[in-house]
């Protein structure tokens, strides 16, 4: 179980992007959080990754290093490198690196989550060369290749269509069904919510909602957060 414990964080020691943030994501679910820009989502996430260190409350478990936070939780991130001399497989099998300092390259998960992601074809192709779409499918693949526990995406469809969106749900969706911590922030309104257990929304730092997402999906409240007309999403 990952959870944080009355979290906030403020960026200047001043204004807080988060206040008093209290949530539980639990293995085999998949959640997904949601809010317009500067609610405070990105630094939620990195919040729960470790990357950032809350002013006030909590986050659990701790990790006792780097390594074993590497073990347990995979991060693909919204900023995609702009530049990588490796080839497909070389990048995904990055994933791998905290359980073997080795070459990884052939190892059987690296073809196995390249063969998921309609990356096969692609393994030698560089880095450097692909769409962006593409690359963003490469990041999920390294962290996939990682095999934590809990995986923590920043809107990981940002970049590409409209069909391989729905094909990133429907395997985010099989992965918490295996037992996997999935935790996604998107803007993806429409299509998202209906392969989510779960459904967090976020209003000027603070916790609107935590509910399921039949519930939130057309609320009122979901319409005023985003300051949306009447009409249902």
């Amino acid at each position: 179980m990952l959870e944080c414990r009355n979290l906030s964080f403020s960026y200047n020691g001043r204004e807080e992007v988060l206040k008093n943030i209290t949530l539980s994501f639990a293995p085999g679910r998949f959640y997904g959080i949601f809010g317009p820009n500067g609610s405070g989502k990105s630094t939620l996430l990195k919040l729960l990754t470790g990357e950032l260190k809350s002013s006030s409350g909590n986050v659990s478990p701790q990790w006792d290093s780097p390594l074993i936070r590497a073990r347990n939780i995979a991060l693909v991130e919204q900023q995609i490198p702009s530049s990588l001399p490796l080839t497909v497989a070389e990048t995904a099998s990055l994933g791998r690196f905290p359980w073997e300092k080795k070459n990884a390259v052939c190892h059987e998960k690296v073809e196995q989550v390249l063969e998921e992601l309609e990356l096969s074809s692609l393994r030698e192709r560089p880095f450097n060369a692909l769409s962006g779409g593409e690359q963003q499918r490469v990041m999920l693949a390294r962290a996939l290749v990682q095999d934590t526990p809990v995986l923590c995406l920043d809107e990981p469809g940002s970049s590409l269509d409209i069909g391989f969106q729905h094909a990133l749900c429907r395997i985010l969706k099989k992965l918490a069904g295996q037992g996997k911590c999935v935790i996604m922030i998107s803007h993806d309104l429409f299509s998202a919510p209906a392969y989510l257990d779960r459904m967090i929304l976020l209003a000027q730092g603070t916790l609107a909602a935590d509910d399921e997402p039949e519930k939130l999906r057309n609320s009122q409240l979901l319409r005023e957060v985003f300051n949306l007309p009447s009409e249902k999403i």
